[in-house]
């Protein structure tokens, strides 16, 4: 068995990195960022989310909001989403909003964290695992919002949103400690990789994508 296929049948690797952009892509060196505007995230991050909402069973859910306002533009949504989940958690917070009855959890984000810069949206489950993971490009302070840039890369293969989950979830243990319900148990081993299909269809939907930016 060679060593990476080993060490994998043993457990997960561990997740060093201060950035789930960085790791995915380190992991999964076949997938391409592209260079979207904000307007293309927002319609891309409530696909999923409507999606997830819609007919993920118990998904495990990440969301990165690089900023407290854009979590409280989206708080309603992910509250929503948090009720019918195994676990919701949103990085983004400057202090968690308490607010009763909520199952959403909300993950204090420090000065210096690298997730600061990154907008996801992970839904690890069984039956619908996608994400969506993008990081800010430097130097756009001050412009118009509509204006902003982030390299993305996007996946419904099981084994890139799981190691998407895995990352978001090592950085959950240190800025919401306790996050993790007492049945969630590590899922052992990797899930299949994607079908000929699925990868020929989410390559065409890629280039879909990238016409569609162009257009703007």
């Amino acid at each position: 068995m060679p060593l990476r296929a080993a060490v994998r049948a043993a457990g997960p690797e561990p997740f060093p990195t201060r950035s789930v952009f960085a790791e995915v892509r380190r992991r999964h060196q076949q997938l391409v960022p592209r260079v979207l505007s904000k307007p293309t995230m927002v319609a891309l991050s409530h696909a999923i989310e409507d999606e997830c909402c819609a007919r993920a069973a118990r998904p495990v859910l990440f969301g990165g909001f690089q900023q407290p306002q854009h979590l409280r533009a989206a708080h309603a949504r992910w509250v929503e989403l948090a009720r019918t989940a195994r676990v919701a958690v949103a990085f983004g917070a400057h202090q968690p909003a308490q607010r009763a009855g909520s199952a959403l959890v909300e993950a204090v984000l420090p000065d210096e964290a690298a997730l600061n810069r990154e907008w996801l949206i992970v839904c690890d489950a069984s039956d619908l695992p996608a994400c969506l993971l993008a990081v800010e490009r430097p130097g756009q302070s001050g412009g118009a919002e509509a204006h902003r840039r982030f390299e993305v890369v996007w996946s419904v293969e099981p084994l890139v949103v799981r190691d998407a989950a895995r990352a978001a979830g090592a950085l959950a243990d240190e800025y919401a400690p306790g996050w993790r319900p007492a049945d969630l148990v590590e899922p052992v081993g990797d899930p299949p990789r994607a079908s000929p299909d699925l990868a020929r269809a989410s390559a065409l939907f890629d280039r879909m994508l990238g016409y569609l930016e162009e257009a703007r």
